[in-house]
């Protein structure tokens, strides 16, 4: 047991321990917030891969403000296409910040902590309408001088003071070979919820 928390831990910190694609934060791509625009920024079968985990995808082009930071806690795995994770397994709080929202680009700015590790996505693109919102990311993961792309999507409703239904999903899009065996397989992931289904705004 004491093997396989050090394990999960291990996988948790290769995710967590990112930085942002782009170092400049721009991002050329345009983005109306369809499923074709999603699927354009990731590629089909990580949309398919997120679907298949139950992760809700908001399109439109209308989301809602979510500027704010707020707390998911406690974080709990939802879903998972990893083999031998467990349902049910609670991972560190996530704290998430978004920043810079612009509909008119559909364009926002995100950066995020898990227990001691950051992570950041200037440039991220949001979708949505009315109360219910989803939001992309791309990051890039390094160890030991090898590196893998890793999708962040965000969904969730907003409310007055916080966020319901809270999703949190991770997916494996090019592990570029993994010669060192650190990364989970391509097109698979993990989604998070918040434990209580509502993520207080701080």
């Amino acid at each position: 047991m004491k093997q396989y928390k050090i394990l999960f831990l291990l996988s948790l910190f290769l995710v967590f321990s990112a930085c942002k694609k782009d170092d400049d934060g721009d991002n050329d791509q345009s983005f109306d917030g369809s499923i074709e625009d999603i699927e354009s920024f990731y590629n089909s079968d990580v949309v398919d891969a997120l679907i298949d985990l139950g992760f809700e995808i908001n399109t439109g082009n209308n989301p809602p403000t979510i500027e704010g930071s707020y707390l998911c806690t406690p974080s709990i795995l939802e879903a998972t296409s990893v083999p031998n994770d467990v349902i049910g397994s609670q991972f560190p709080d996530l704290f998430l910040n978004f920043r810079n929202q612009d509909n008119s680009t559909l364009t926002i700015d995100f950066d995020g902590a898990s227990g001691s590790e950051t992570y950041d996505g200037a440039g991220s693109f949001v979708s949505g309408s009315d109360d219910q919102f989803s939001v992309f990311l791309i990051i890039t993961v390094t160890r030991d001088g090898e590196t893998a792309e890793v999708t962040f999507a965000i969904s969730g409703t907003k409310e007055a003071d916080g966020i319901a239904n809270l999703q949190v999903a991770l997916i494996m899009i090019d592990d570029n070979g993994d010669p060192g065996g650190f990364f989970i397989e391509n097109n698979t992931g993990r989604v998070l919820t918040d434990g209580d289904d509502f993520s207080e705004e701080l």
